[in-house]
């Protein structure tokens, strides 16, 4: 279980750490029956089989788990892919991860492509990690999970889910009219709280982020109300490799920042699984988050620093949005 630091309830705190994972894979297929792989399923199977299960390794994860409780976070964040193909037998596996990892208040999770790999009865699966995707009561959508709203601190985790069905060799991911709507009010909402926004989605939102087959289709819509209501930082996964872009809008330049699986051994140095940790401080004017990335090295069996960044991002008011619609 990971030590999560305390946060203040009288927001008297000068800073909020918190960590950033994705793409762990964490799940066997070992024991998944036969009826459940009689679509498109036995291809990730194949996947896993032949590649992924050598390469995802349970151990890596550990390692990385237990570097992280050394960071001294105050929340984790996991943007996606927790399984494979996204089986009711893998749910239950990463259910049982998560209740050892830590409660669900600290811990915020969103769904990947490889989670919602057919579609299925989500009481079966993914909806088993509910306690750990849903938004604070007062902030939840009637009916709908997503967009999530978690209010810690001086931070809003905005959780955007991306993951759905598709056709065979396809990733792509897609938001939908209904949850972009939703976006737009509780980022006007959270704005005039005066909180930091993170925006946590599985796709990279950019354009040049994913391959036609691994895209997010929807994401010029996604940019737009970014562009119309701000942002503070938008992280995602996806990829498997760490990326740091910046989207620039009307009113600012928001990171964009991908992280590395948090489980995968590659012959890249850059692309083994990796993570970062941010810190959030705040002034009367700007906002100073502070990245620290950190990669597996094989050779020690440790998690190095792999890069340092910061960044200084203004505290928008309500006058300084553009004032763009959706």
């Amino acid at each position: 279980m990971i030590n999560f630091v305390p946060i203040s309830q009288d927001n008297t705190q000068q800073v909020f750490r918190f960590a950033h994972i994705s793409d762990p894979h964490l799940s066997s297929l070992k024991d998944v029956p036969w009826r459940e792989l009689l679509n498109k399923r036995i291809l990730g199977y194949l996947s896993w089989r032949l590649s992924r299960r050598h390469i995802h390794r349970r151990d890596i994860l550990k390692a990385l788990i237990e570097d992280l409780d050394s960071r001294q976070a105050q929340h984790l964040l996991i943007s996606g892919d927790l399984t494979h193909i996204g089986t009711p037998i893998e749910c239950q596996q990463v259910k049982n991860w998560l209740n050892e990892l830590g409660p669900a208040s600290d811990i915020s999770v969103i769904p990947g492509n490889h989670d919602a790999y057919i579609k299925t009865d989500k009481s079966q699966t993914t909806d088993l990690w509910a306690s750990y995707m849903d938004g604070d009561a007062e902030s939840k959508a009637a009916k709908m999970v997503f967009p999530s709203l978690r209010q810690r601190g001086p931070v809003a985790i905005i959780g955007v889910s991306s993951a759905v069905p598709t056709a065979p060799f396809f990733a792509t991911g897609r938001i939908g009219n209904k949850q972009l709507e939703l976006l737009a009010q509780i980022l006007k909402q959270t704005r005039e709280q005066g909180l930091f926004r993170i925006i946590a989605i599985h796709h990279g939102p950019l354009v040049d982020s994913n391959k036609f087959r691994k895209r997010l289709i929807d994401s010029e819509r996604f940019r737009s109300v970014i562009n119309a209501h701000g942002a503070e930082l938008i992280l995602h996964g996806h990829g498997h490799y760490p990326v740091s872009d910046i989207l620039i809008t009307a009113d600012a330049e928001i990171p964009v920042i991908g992280v590395a699986s948090a489980s995968l051994l590659s012959s890249s140095k850059i692309k083994r699984a990796g993570y970062n940790v941010y810190d959030v401080n705040a002034s009367s004017s700007d906002w100073k988050l502070q990245m620290q990335s950190f990669g597996y090295d094989q050779g020690t069996d440790k998690f190095l620093t792999r890069e340092e960044k910061e960044f200084v991002l203004p505290r928008l008011q309500n006058s300084d949005i553009s004032g763009q619609t959706l």
